[in-house]
């Protein structure tokens, strides 16, 4: 934490030097989000149906954000977000958007760890399978975002609303790639599966995993504030109070590959004998949302503004994997439809810089 602290210090006058290209529609800007101690928790679909097998006991780890349109890339290297950066669909569409002349455009990632513990208390097949097991994958995301102007069907015609287009909607595609523990409730069928479907035996995996391709959209008052400069508020032509609550939000669905282990195509084979999964790989299916709440307070001075705020960070996945179904009794069908899910108090700090500011609204 202190090493962070220290480069958050001598990131400012560095970004300071950084010339907004007067073409742009955005300033140079650079955002922090730091969530030090972050708790998850996964539900299933099926978990009461089949006799909860299956506990979990996280660890809390912490997650760091990075977003901006300048030194994006030496940013995410320092804070050690460079996993998957370079060889990513995403940052190279960013990269190659630069070169084209693309616009208002800025890139976000970020960074967490999912691991801990699983119990399983259901019944293991012969062999070495275990009740308890631990788990560790990287979380990451990366996002390519852009702002929109939203606009109302008014008197016959569209038009947009300054006001509620001054809360910073947005817009993007993105990337995300995580892995996590998967309590598998298994389907059974005698050959008619619309009437005979039962569950067989249940078993686990400790890391399922995900490539997500991603669309998303929402509203962040902190980017906005920094956009502007903190020149105006929701009102335009008002100054923003200096201590305000803020609000972000995101909605996000994703689609992509999702693959279990062996060892869980083995296991629920072996608790099914005379059954065979297809297929380890699916169609994952992702819905998103996430919401943080709470205080920020800004200092401005010339061409140059520094936004702080803290508050508390929800976010949920509900994943739809689609694939290994039972159509005939040799068939083994699995069901792990879930939802995960982070939350934390976090830590935002947003610099940017723009000589247009200089001058008067």
């Amino acid at each position: 934490m202190k090493k962070l602290m220290l480069f958050l210090f001598l990131l400012f006058p560095a970004t300071l030097l950084t010339q907004a290209s007067s073409n742009d529609t955005i300033p140079a800007f650079v955002g922090i989000w730091y969530i030090p101690q972050m708790s998850w928790f996964v539900h299933y679909t099926q978990h009461s149906a089949i006799g909860k097998p299956l506990t979990i006991d996280f660890k809390t780890s912490s997650l760091t954000s990075v977003e901006g349109n300048f030194a994006i890339r030496r940013v995410g290297l320092r804070l050690g977000l460079n996993a998957q950066f370079e060889n990513n669909i995403i940052s190279k569409a960013y990269r190659w958007g630069g070169y084209l002349g693309f616009k208002g455009y800025w890139l976000k990632i970020q960074s967490s760890k999912i691991s801990g513990t699983l119990h399983w208390n259901g019944e293991l097949p012969p062999g070495e399978y275990y009740n308890q097991v631990g788990f560790s994958s990287n979380y990451f995301n990366i996002d390519l975002l852009k702002n929109f102007k939203k606009k109302r069907y008014i008197d016959g015609k569209w038009q947009v609303d300054q006001t509620e287009n001054n809360m910073g909607f947005y817009w993007g595609i993105g990337y995300t790639s995580m892995g996590f523990p998967v309590e598998i409730a298994t389907l059974t069928t005698e050959g008619n599966p619309s009437e005979d479907l039962k569950f067989g035996k249940p078993a686990y995996d400790s890391l399922y995993k995900i490539n997500s391709f991603n669309l998303s959209g929402g509203f962040d008052l902190l980017r906005q504030l920094c956009y502007v400069g903190a020149r105006h508020g929701l009102i335009p032509g008002r100054p923003p109070m200096k201590l305000a609550v803020y609000g972000s939000t995101e909605d996000r669905i994703g689609f992509g590959p999702g693959k279990l282990t062996s060892y869980s195509i083995n296991m629920a084979e072996a608790l099914n004998p005379g059954r065979k999964v297809s297929s380890p790989e699916f169609l994952n299916v992702n819905v998103h949302y996430f919401l943080s709440v709470g205080l920020r307070y800004y200092i401005k001075t010339g061409s140059s503004v520094m936004i702080f705020a803290a508050g508390y960070d929800i976010e949920g996945t509900a994943f739809f994997p689609f694939g290994a179904n039972a159509k005939d009794k040799e068939d083994l069908g699995l069901d792990f439809t879930g939802i995960l899910l982070n939350h934390g108090f976090s830590f935002k700090l947003y610099i940017a810089f723009d000589q247009r500011w200089n001058s008067k609204i």
